[in-house]
């Protein structure tokens, strides 16, 4: 047998190969291996799955985990932490394109609504693909109380936790 440039597996990693297939299929419900000792399941339908359970967090580590998930990359959320996007500390009661130092588009200069809550919440709701001048784009967050949480944690950070006006 020629090695070298031979690409044909050998039997060893075939066999492995099998082997890890077979692990696979049979994680994933595809194939699960013969067993003696258990009798084989009747023909009729199979009960369904049960819905998989969230584990419970505190409102606050979920929108804390969520804003590092999602908005970290772009946002500072730490005092002094510099970032592509305007930082979001101090944001409740600061209007939009504000801050110095960051390039904002024209649409979001034109917001003369300063971020509350509410704001916030509406603007969290949709998604910025349809506006071609906002920079930023984000895919909009649908789900009520992932939103709730993010605001909380938000609620939370220097600066916004006494100046969060409704």
């Amino acid at each position: 047998m020629a090695r070298g440039n031979d690409t044909r597996p050998t039997r060893g990693r075939a066999r492995a190969r099998a082997v890890i297939a077979l692990c696979l299929f049979g994680a994933f419900g595809l194939w699960s291996p013969p067993h003696a000792a258990e009798p084989a399941l009747p023909a009729t339908a199979a009960e369904p799955a049960a819905e998989p359970v969230m584990p419970y967090m505190e409102e606050l580590e979920f929108g804390k985990l969520l804003v590092t998930q999602r908005c970290a990359n772009c946002h500072g959320i730490a005092e002094g932490a510099d970032r592509f996007a305007a930082p979001l500390h101090h944001l409740f009661g600061r209007m939009p394109a504000s801050i110095e130092g960051y390039t904002f588009s024209i649409n979001m200069k034109n917001i003369d609504i300063a971020w509350s809550p509410s704001t916030l919440d509406d603007w969290l709701k949709q998604t910025t693909f349809d506006t071609p001048d906002i920079r930023m784009r984000h895919v909009g967050i649908t789900n009520e109380v992932q939103r709730t949480a993010v605001i909380s944690y938000l609620k939370s950070l220097p600066g916004n936790a006494g100046a969060a006006p409704e």
